[in-house]
């Protein structure tokens, strides 16, 4: 009753809410400054948006002469469970990703997205760490999620190069990530991490 209370009643608390940890464990994961300009949930619909998200080095940095990966998300289109929310696990039953872009430097020695993820694998089990300790001092139980299906619609790649090299774009066709929920559920924040990590890899 609480978990649905927040979703019918408190919907712009949890809307910050959601918006704030995108930003501040995203940042953490990839040390790369993420932004996210609205996150709308609507829970009487069980329908929410979360528009324009952004990786991109920090303002300090020169993204022309930075060698760092970008990667923007126009919209990721969530659909909820809406019986769920009375229930102890909460559905969500698609994540659709759309408007995908990203750069990636490469050279002889690798890429900038292979650097990224390993940067993003590497934090996970700090932030995760942190997470338990953090659990551990709090007497409620975090509601916990599932979700049936993600899916990319659309995704561009620009491959830039060194040296002058002409920068060649890459369009993917549809394509589905691996389901990263497990079935006794899992927090919100560890099923964003894990599906940042599969998009990555993908």
């Amino acid at each position: 009753s609480c978990g649905a209370a927040l979703w019918f009643l408190a919907s712009d608390s949890l809307n910050f809410h959601i918006k704030n940890q995108l930003q501040n464990i995203g940042s953490q994961l990839s040390q790369q400054k993420v932004t996210v300009e609205n996150v709308t949930i609507h829970g009487y619909q069980g329908t929410g948006t979360i528009s324009n998200f952004v990786l991109a080095p920090s303002q300090l940095s020169n993204i022309s002469t930075d060698e760092k990966s970008t990667l923007s998300i126009a919209a990721i289109h969530l659909v909820v469970d809406r019986d769920s929310l009375k229930e102890d696990i909460i559905l969500i039953e698609s994540i659709t990703i759309d408007g995908l872009s990203a750069s990636i430097y490469y050279s002889e020695d690798g890429d900038s997205f292979k650097q990224l993820l390993l940067t993003v694998q590497k934090n996970i089990g700090v932030i995760s760490k942190n997470k338990k300790n953090d659990q551990q001092q709090v007497t409620t139980t975090p509601r916990l999620l599932k979700v049936a299906k993600i899916t990319v619609n659309s995704a561009v790649l620009n491959l830039i190069g060194h040296k002058n090299a002409p920068i060649i774009t890459k369009t993917l066709p549809r394509f589905e990530l691996e389901i990263v929920d497990k079935e006794t559920g899992s927090t919100g924040e560890t099923i964003g991490i894990e599906l940042f990590e599969k998009l990555l890899s993908a």
